[in-house]
């Protein structure tokens, strides 16, 4: 699996969301957690299980009464790959337009411009 080009659907989100905060995690459990979450059925999580097995984005190990489901990327993974996605199809590829756009439209907080200004005075400081 090409973990650059990982782009998950809303709901293999919800179920990877819920392996990542904790795992492993069997059927039962992940069935609880996203029935609340999502109005999902049993076999509704047992079929999203079966595909993202399939496609590689989760594995199992069989526990002594059932399956045992951990992810197979890491969240830091699959967030940057769909933020190169999104800063691709949205944006040419640009992080400045797309700050550029988020500035003009005044969406950033004080504190959100405060952050941005010590990453940027970090990443300087370490070139």
């Amino acid at each position: 699996m090409d973990e650059e080009k990982i782009i998950l659907q809303p709901s293999e989100r919800a179920l990877m969301e819920e392996l990542w905060r904790e795992r492993p995690q069997t059927i039962t459990q992940l069935y609880h957690a996203l029935e609340e979450k999502c109005g999902w059925t049993k076999s509704t999580v047992s079929t999203m299980l079966k595909r993202m097995t399939e496609k590689g984005l989760l594995r199992y190990e069989q526990g002594t009464k059932a399956k045992n489901y951990f992810p197979t990327v890491e969240q830091s993974t699959v967030n940057y790959a769909e933020t190169q996605s999104f800063l691709s199809r949205v944006y040419n590829g640009s992080v400045s337009m797309m700050m550029s756009t988020l500035l003009k439209q005044r969406k950033l907080s004080a504190e959100e411009l405060q952050e941005l200004y010590d990453m940027l005075q970090e990443m300087e400081e370490e070139s």
